[in-house]
């Protein structure tokens, strides 16, 4: 016997109409009917609440019925696919938020390297248009797989001739699928006149390590 049939025997020997057991279920009694007369299929919560009300076992209401078996089947699945897409929908809503934001990169996390710094000695700062002499180009990577540097925010402080830069960084879980994690930063800076090469030093802004980053400079205009 299918469900159609079993459902409808043990309403009968419960001396249940089918608007009775509609009641009982919070159902409408077309819906009993269509149940009954093999049209449609209750979900599986509903089969498990039949199966309580008639004090039966699920194995028993749902052998045979190959058709009602692959129904409840496909509507598992159904369900599984859709809380999977709304859990990779709330992952990339999340994941968008959290990369628009920027923070302070972390000095420990910072990597830099190939600083190149090009010094005009002959420009004495006087000009309004322009508040710097010298440039700087570096490659900055963060060991953080999950975070990346800024180029556009590196920022460069000097004093009387010790430099000091910072960046941010944006987060984001899908940079752990980024290879390139290395970006190059250029940024310009005004080193006063009477300091020579020899007395620039290079550190990532507050790190408390002191640690100096070796660079090379190059001279134009002398």
């Amino acid at each position: 016997m299918n469900l159609s049939v079993k459902l409808k025997t043990l309403r009968t020997e419960k001396n249940l109409t089918q608007e009775q057991l509609a009641e009982k279920l919070q159902v409408s009694r077309s819906t009993i009917s269509s149940w009954e007369t093999g049209r449609s299929y209750p979900d599986l919560e509903m089969v498990i609440e039949i199966c309580d009300r008639f004090n039966v076992s699920l194995d028993y209401l749902l052998r045979e019925d190959e058709k009602m078996v692959r129904k409840l089947n496909f509507g598992t699945k159904q369900k599984r696919w859709l809380i999977g897409i709304v859990i990779t929908l709330a992952f990339l809503l999340f994941n968008t938020v959290i990369s628009s934001l920027t923070f302070p990169a972390n000095p420990k996390h910072l990597e830099v390297s190939n600083v190149m710094m090009i010094r005009d000695v002959s420009y004495n700062g006087e000009n309004p248009d322009r508040d710097w002499n010298t440039t700087i180009n570096l490659d900055m990577k963060l060991k953080n797989i999950f975070f990346k540097p800024i180029a556009d925010e590196l920022l460069v402080f000097n004093d009387n001739g010790n430099l000091a830069f910072q960046t941010g960084w944006s987060f984001s879980l899908l940079h752990i699928f980024d290879t390139q994690r290395t970006v190059q930063a250029h940024q310009s800076v005004l080193i006063n006149e009477n300091i020579s090469n020899e007395d620039i030093q290079l550190q990532l802004y507050k790190d408390k390590s002191n640690k100096e980053i070796p660079f090379h400079i190059s001279t134009i205009n002398e």
